[in-house]
């Protein structure tokens, strides 16, 4: 099932802290010294204006906070980064590209506006080349409400994706779907895909 705006609500406020935290850690991001944080490091792709509205910051912060209090997710948001440029150049695009690589693992925040994105579906590109092999990248869907339609282009049925789904014990949580080198296909669950246990 794809997940509606407002899944991560509950987790919304466990850490009041979490995208000053976010926030201080990107801005002293190194390629070289992201590996050896402690908690997996991942570069979350999103459509920048998604964050200009209240909604879709509720929803980037109890992601991060679902994340981190989880999974000890250490995130890394390029629009929190002051080593950015001040004007997109190609020094943005070199900057992008060295996050990506130092980082453990790759999520694209799929909403219709990241969908439509040219630099979310640059990044994944990015991604596809350095992360896919290693299934160490995934699509998060987000849609608007339970009932609304989803924009996902096809070419994201490429890669891996995350949705809820329901254990052997009936109780719902995130799982990641994953195609093996050999052809194979199966879910695992998000924890296990953030730490390379599956």
């Amino acid at each position: 099932m794809k997940i509606a705006r407002g899944y991560f609500d509950s987790y919304r406020n466990v850490n009041s802290n979490v995208l000053n935290e976010a926030y201080n850690r990107t801005r002293y991001f190194s390629a070289s010294g992201m590996r050896s944080a402690s908690g997996t490091t991942v570069f979350i792709s999103h459509k920048h204006s998604d964050l200009e509205s209240a909604g879709d910051m509720k929803d980037l912060k109890g992601m991060l906070n679902y994340l981190k209090n989880r999974y000890n997710v250490v995130p890394y948001i390029d629009s929190m980064d002051n080593k950015m440029p001040k004007e997109t150049c190609a020094e943005t695009a070199n900057r992008i590209k060295s996050v990506i690589d130092g980082c453990n693992k790759f999520l694209l925040l799929a909403t219709n506006n990241a969908i439509a994105s040219k630099w979310c579906n640059w990044e994944v590109g990015i991604a596809d080349k350095k992360k896919l092999i290693s299934n160490d990248m995934a699509i998060l869907p987000m849609v608007e409400s339970r009932d609304a339609l989803y924009d996902g282009s096809e070419y994201l049925e490429l890669y891996p994706y995350i949705e809820k789904r329901y254990d052997s014990y009936g109780h719902e949580d995130l799982y990641v779907f994953i195609r093996k080198s050999d052809g194979t296909s199966r879910w695992v669950s998000l924890g296990s895909w953030l730490n390379d246990t599956y």
